[in-house]
C-alpha cells in the first residue's frame, strides 16, 4: 500500500476506499489511513504496527498519541490499496 496521500472519507479524497478487515494484512507501517466510527471525529495518521495475524493495528494520531483498531470495534478504515 505505502501511499503518501492522506486518506479522508468524503468528497476531498473520493479515491480513498474503506479497507475491509480482510485486507488489513496488506497494511504496512507508514501507510496513511483515516479511521472513523462510534461517534468520534475522523482520525488521520500513519499505521504504526500491524499484528502478525492482521486482526488489529495501531495508528499514530496527533504526534505521540496512537489508537488501537481491531476487528469488530465499529470503526471504518479508509485508505488506498494498490
Amino acid at each position: 500500500m505505502n501511499g503518501d496521500t492522506l486518506a479522508t472519507p468524503g468528497p476531498l479524497a473520493a479515491q480513498a476506499r474503506p479497507i475491509d478487515y480482510h485486507y488489513w494484512v496488506h497494511l504496512d507501517p507508514g501507510d496513511r489511513v483515516t479511521v472513523t466510527g462510534n461517534g468520534f471525529e475522523p482520525n488521520h495518521g500513519p499505521v504504526d504496527n500491524v499484528s502478525e495475524d492482521a486482526t488489529y493495528f495501531w495508528v499514530w494520531i496527533n504526534g505521540p498519541s496512537r489508537i488501537l483498531i481491531f476487528h469488530g470495534d465499529g470503526t471504518v478504515t479508509y485508505g488506498f490499496l494498490s
